[in-house]
């Protein structure tokens, strides 16, 4: 997937994103999902009065403490601390 040509004009994403397969990141949700950029998902992250949220989309990018959904014509991004369950399709 070229981001370059995906990302919208007015979101700053900071590059380089860190190496996800340092040794502090083996098994991590980080390097599980910097491994599937680009697949599709569920994920179900829990809000901060207890509700679940679900969204669906492509892994677009993965931060330090946050992933990027590629939802339709919009860019979702979630703390990966609130991800409890993820689907791939």
């Amino acid at each position: 997937m070229d981001h370059d040509n995906c990302r919208p004009p007015d979101i700053n994403i900071p590059d380089p994103l860190p190496d996800y397969n340092a040794e502090n990141n083996v098994g991590s949700w980080r390097q599980l999902f910097a491994a599937n950029i680009g697949k599709r998902v569920k994920v179900e992250i829990s809000l901060f009065d207890g509700t679940i949220r679900t969204l669906c989309g492509d892994i677009y990018l993965v931060g330090n403490a946050y992933i990027g959904l590629s939802c339709g014509d919009k860019l979702c991004f979630g703390d990966v601390y609130s991800i409890k369950y993820v689907t791939f399709y």
